[in-house]
């Protein structure tokens, strides 16, 4: 039944966070969880481990058992619905040796949704740094290297089985609201896309190349705008 395992799970989670001495952190209505984050891995002294579980009451989607009535039987049977509910879910805010910082948010309550979400750019720094090849970083980006055709390869390389390693590391690793049993059974996680962001960056090598560049956006968009049908 769901309520048992939930109970577990929530406990087991609390339970994780005391023998590991894990802050856990309620967020607030309104509140940033980024701003929260950076600030729990600004004070992280490892490359690698949970740096926080935050905790937070959101929508999502569940699965309820409601109970009917079999007139022909005069008898009552238990049901399952789809539904909505305000329910708790768990932030487990990481930091990963290859893939730096990411969290796994897990819905409380049945049927247990995850989510997985990284960043592609701390992947890509975190094999410069394991290969010593120096560049300057932004806070969501490369801003030059050493060896651009490295790091182009680096980023072609992040593959979906990469991902799926990464989350399978850390199920193992993590408080799972599946017991071994049901994982043994075949009750496990599987990766889909929900969300992904992409970008075509402009490499400038000169800056009269970034002017030349520029110059001749303008001059093929002078049209758009107020005066493009006057």
């Amino acid at each position: 039944m769901p309520e048992p395992m939930t109970r577990a799970f929530v406990q087991a989670i609390e339970q994780f966070a005391k023998d590991e001495q894990i802050p856990m952190v309620s967020f607030e209505k309104g509140q940033r969880k980024d701003a929260v984050a950076a600030d729990f891995r600004a004070k992280f002294p490892r490359r690698e481990g949970v740096v926080f579980v935050g905790k937070a009451q959101e929508k999502s989607t569940v699965y309820r058992t409601e109970k009917r009535h079999n007139p022909r039987k005069n008898t009552s049977y238990a049901w399952i619905v789809k539904s909505t509910a305000l329910v708790n879910h768990y932030y487990f805010y990481c930091v990963d040796e290859n893939f730096g910082p990411f969290f796994l948010k897990f819905c409380s309550y049945f049927p247990y949704n995850a989510k997985l979400c990284l960043n592609g750019h701390e992947y890509a720094k975190r094999q410069l740094e394991r290969e010593k090849i120096k560049y300057q970083a932004l806070e969501n980006g490369v801003q030059s290297c050493a060896n651009p055709k490295r790091l182009q390869t680096i980023c072609e390389g992040l593959s979906a089985d990469k991902i799926d390693a990464l989350l399978r590391k850390w199920l193992r690793r993590l408080p799972h609201p599946f017991p071994a049993r049901d994982r043994q059974a075949g009750y496990r996680y599987q990766v889909s896309i929900l969300q992904i962001e992409l970008s075509l960056t402009q490499v400038l090598d000169r800056p009269v190349s970034g002017r030349i560049f520029f110059e001749d956006v303008i001059r093929e968009n002078l049209d758009i705008g107020p005066n493009r049908y006057n």
